[in-house]
This record gives structure tokens, C-alpha cells and sequence, in this order.
């Protein structure tokens, strides 16, 4: 699966406003939104390379629009921290992945 990243992302900059963070990576379907982090940087930290390609599987197995309403619903339910698919997310950061399975461009 092809991966777009894309450094200098002004979604990422308000992602990482509204976290209170200097550094952030947001996944959007198959792209890889960065802020104050570069590419190779990001690639190098495989737990949270592994975070953000969970993510894109999330997006895959419920299609766009059904993991954006999933997400902000149990954002609000839940929580950012506790929101199922953030849970999911971290579990993966810790676990083996296809490395061959990935492309990023």
C-alpha cells in the first residue's frame, strides 16, 4: 500500500494546537499529515510510524467517512486518550507490522 506523507502540514499545525503539542503526525485514509517533524524523522520513529499506519488500516476496514464519524463520536464518548481507536492505535505501537506492505512517497 502506497502512503503519502507530507511534511509541513497546516492540518498537523492545528492538530498540534489543539493537543498542546509541539510535534504531531494526523492520518488522513492513505496520507500522513506532519507538523515540526520531518519525513525521515517520522520513519525513523518506527512506535509511531506503527501508530499512524494503524490508523490508515482503521481507515481501510471502515472506509473514510465511517472512521471520521467513529472517531469524533468516540472522541466525544470517550475521550481523545480513551477513544477505541486511539486504544488500538497505541497496542499496535508495540507490535510487529508487514514492513514490505508499505510504501511512502
Amino acid at each position: 500500500m502506497n502512503i503519502q506523507i507530507k511534511e509541513n502540514s497546516f492540518t498537523a499545525l492545528v492538530a498540534a494546537k489543539l493537543h498542546s503539542t509541539n510535534k504531531m503526525a494526523i492520518t488522513i485514509n492513505k496520507k500522513i499529515l506532519l507538523h515540526n517533524v520531518s519525513r525521515k524523522d517520522f520513519l525513523n520513529n518506527e512506535t509511531w510510524l506503527k501508530h499512524e499506519l494503524e490508523h490508515v488500516e482503521q481507515y481501510r476496514r471502515y472506509g473514510v467517512l465511517k472512521f471520521l464519524w467513529l472517531y469524533v463520536r468516540y472522541s466525544i464518548q470517550y475521550g481523545y486518550f480513551n477513544n477505541p481507536l486511539e486504544v488500538q492505535a497505541r497496542k499496535k505501537e508495540n507490535e510487529s507490522y508487514c514492513k514490505e506492505c508499505y510504501s511512502f512517497e
